[in-house]
């Protein structure tokens, strides 16, 4: 059964928990709840935080968009944000139980969408606050962060669940062609509408 969306805590709870991961602070299992409750939440904050990607796309699009067509467009990409997320879980999970691996699948994907979300947030105060500030201070943080996210996912692949370098690499690799696919699908959806 899908759990209610997290609360302000779980969702401060959860960036802290990213933000502590990513500068090495502890390991998952010290920062990180691991059940099924927790893995709904991780799923529900990558969706409001992608939501909340796809409406500024989709009435950002075009200035001269009739509203009618922008109303038409937000649901789809929602619906494409929604298979996204589910893709990719199921994918995981499949790799995972295929390798018997399958009783850290939440040690994995819990992590994993909270600290992608975490990112996405904190890039999307760079772009909010790069509509004020000049933009090529945010290239640089922006820059950094997804280095430092990258090395973090790589080693929650790596050292928290056991694959190899490349086999944590391929993880990666998978999260970025399964949004990159979603992408593609999302553009050909928006360039109808245009």
């Amino acid at each position: 059964m899908i759990s209610p969306p997290p609360s302000f805590i779980d969702i401060k709870n959860g960036f802290k928990s990213s933000f502590d991961f990513i500068r090495k602070k502890s390991n998952v299992d010290n920062l990180f709840e691991l059940d099924n409750e927790k893995f709904w939440q991780s799923c529900w904050i990558v969706f409001f935080i992608n939501a909340l990607v796809a409406v500024l796309a989709s009435y950002g699009i075009k200035a001269s968009f009739d509203i009618s067509m922008k109303a038409n467009l937000l649901p789809k990409l929602l619906l494409i944000t929604v298979i996204d997320i589910s893709l990719f879980a199921i994918l995981i999970y499949y790799i995972f139980k295929n390798l018997n691996k399958d009783n850290l699948f939440f040690k994995f994907i819990i992590p994993f969408n909270w600290i992608q979300a975490f990112q996405a947030f904190i890039m999307l105060s760079f772009t909010f606050f790069g509509l004020f500030l000049p933009a090529s201070i945010f290239l640089f943080f922006g820059f950094a962060l997804i280095i430092f996210v990258t090395f973090a996912l790589w080693r929650l692949g790596k050292d928290e669940v056991g694959f190899s370098g490349w086999g944590a690499a391929g993880l990666i690799i998978l999260s970025v062609l399964t949004e990159g696919g979603i992408g593609l699908i999302s553009r050909s959806v928006s360039k109808l509408f245009i």
